[in-house]
């Protein structure tokens, strides 16, 4: 295993990380002529994203490839690869690396499986594909991984079909958020769960058995990364964590943040990690400790991952725990409370002053004490800003919550411009929960404006209390 910082090839001049997601080249070893083979997709989509650089298929049965040349090896590409994907069966794959080595790749992927994962077969392979590599240069991302997507780059590197744009139907937003993954599969679901809430992605590089380049040391190289703010790693065990305390203080130091999923707390949970990716997923209380004391976000499920990244990539951090909530369904502002206080946070019963201020602004049946009702009349039209600006700016919470129904088309299309300002100005966050489902409009305002919204008032709450880094 290497030091964890950024690690160069043999040219001095390329660190890992820039050959993952700023590839002036790439080579598909084992590329297939059917678009839906797993190592026929990467092709596509490295045509359908529109990646800039050079692209080699490498087939030694087939002279052309989806409309393209194919090479019958490695060796028969006329330039030396960056990065050089390798589909082939288990067993080629010591020789295909050598091969690439000889052929000056700057790093492998291998997305094959059969080392060892599974029920052990082929752990041989490991040491041998270790040994083909040994002194050339190369690195090598993998086995038993799902490739690299870089947003910026457009260089989806890749089979996972969250990346198939005319099957997934759109394109994965660009943005502040890198994924490093010891799950293929995890490591994409994110991208696309986050892009329906309005997330961008910087890059998602999945790690699998980590043979050589392993999670921890992606981990520090996206440190001085300027497109990364926010690093999500879905994680089943490290081998130091130690290391891990350096990288999460030296994050805290950047002003980025972490976000941790760590599987592999249950027996069963640690027995199908280490069948998965051969991982020992350790001592769970050791993990919460180092994350604990390092500022690192912990979350325990995919619902309540997109949620604090809503929070903590859409919203400023809060400087305290007290949460003023505007609902039209005094019922939903009850509930959004009771959430509140579960995790944390503190709705205040508000100021005499405030409540005068709130009270102007709604029907003589409201209550302005907090939760603020300001009753079912805003549903019939009228501004949500006018409260909200009040309550934000009332020195009296520190977050801001409107929770309503955004259901009917067109609720937010006159306020679009009174959001933005307001999310510009306000010295506190500003989140929607809407009870009901959203109109596709108003998701359309709210992930173009940057402003969080949830649909539960737990996942709201959640949220909220991500953003003084307790969830």
């Amino acid at each position: 295993m290497t030091n964890y910082t950024s690690v160069t090839d043999d040219t001095a001049t390329r660190t890992v990380l820039d050959l993952l997601l700023h590839p002036k080249s790439v080579a598909i070893i084992g590329a297939s002529t059917n678009p839906d083979a797993l190592g026929g997709r990467p092709l596509g989509f490295l045509r359908a994203y529109g990646y800039a650089g050079n692209v080699y298929p490498v087939n030694p049965n087939n002279e052309i490839v989806q409309g393209e040349r194919a090479y019958p090896s490695i060796a028969d590409v006329p330039e030396a690869v960056d990065l050089a994907m390798v589909a082939v069966r288990a067993e080629l794959v010591p020789e295909t690396l050598r091969q690439c080595v000889e052929a000056g790749v700057g790093l492998a992927i291998v997305v094959s499986s059969g080392f060892g994962e599974g029920t052990g077969k082929g752990a041989e392979l490991t040491d041998q594909a270790l040994a083909a590599v040994a002194g050339g240069g190369m690195r090598v991302l993998g086995p038993n991984c799902e490739g690299v997507a870089s947003l910026p780059d457009d260089s989806p590197v890749t089979f996972s079909p969250v990346f198939d744009i005319h099957r997934s139907g759109g394109r994965v937003k660009r943005g502040g958020i890198s994924i490093i993954s010891q799950s293929g599969g995890l490591g994409y679901a994110v991208a696309q769960w986050g892009s329906d809430v309005g997330l961008g992605f910087n890059a998602i590089i999945t790690t699998g058995n980590e043979m050589d380049i392993d999670q921890l040391e992606l981990a520090a190289a996206m440190v001085d990364d300027p497109n990364t703010q926010v690093l999500v790693l879905l994680m089943e065990g490290l081998r130091d964590l130690d290391g891990f305390a350096r990288v999460a203080d030296a994050f805290r130091a950047a002003g980025k943040s972490i976000v941790v999923a760590k599987m592999g707390r249950s027996v069963p949970g640690k027995r199908g990690a280490l069948a998965h990716t051969l991982h020992d997923t350790g001592d769970d209380a050791a993990y919460s400790k180092i994350f604990d004391d390092n500022g690192v976000l912990r979350v325990d499920g995919m619902e309540e991952l997109i949620d604090v990244l809503q929070a903590t990539t859409k919203s400023k951090r809060a400087l305290g725990n007290r949460v003023g909530i505007a609902t039209t369904s005094g019922g939903t502002g009850v509930w959004l409370a009771d959430a509140c206080v579960t995790h944390g946070l503190e709705v205040p019963v508000l100021s005499q002053a405030v409540q005068a201020a709130m009270f102007a602004l709604m029907p003589a049946y409201g209550s302005p004490v907090g939760p603020v009702d300001l009753t079912a009349q805003f549903l019939t039209g009228g501004s949500f800003v006018p409260p909200l600006k009040t309550l934000g700016e009332s020195g009296e919470v520190d977050m801001v919550v409107l929770a309503s129904s955004l259901s009917s088309a067109g609720r937010l299309d006159g306020d679009r411009e009174n959001l933005a300002r307001l999310k510009a100005e306000s010295p506190v966050p500003i989140v929607i929960f809407t009870y009901t489902k959203p109109a596709p409009s108003a998701v359309e305002i709210l992930n173009e404006l940057g402003i969080p919204w949830f649909t539960d008032s737990a996942r709201a709450a959640r949220g909220l209390a991500a953003l003084i880094g307790r969830n």
